[in-house]
């Protein structure tokens, strides 16, 4: 698991309140299918991830294949800060 991911599964378990079993929540996890997040919980994780990693997440990139996964919200901040 690299550094980003580590950040934001800590995010979405300690701020966001997690409740589920953390040994079967991974980084394939299905965030929304899941109910891990809701609207308000990917709104905070919007805020999370551009406070934290100086990205803007553009309306149209709230999106379930950009929000579904850890894995796909590590690639969205991976191609956010390559520019």
């Amino acid at each position: 698991m690299n550094d980003t991911e580590e950040k934001i599964r800590t995010f979405i378990i300690e701020e966001l309140g997690f409740d589920g079993d953390r040994a079967a929540f991974t980084s394939d996890t299905k965030l929304l299918d899941e109910n891990v997040l809701d609207s308000l919980g990917v709104y905070e994780l919007v805020t999370y991830l551009e406070g934290q990693y100086g990205i803007e997440v553009m309306d149209e990139e709230m999106v379930p294949e950009n929000f579904g996964t850890i894995t796909s919200l590590v690639a969205l901040v991976e191609t956010k800060r390559a520019g």
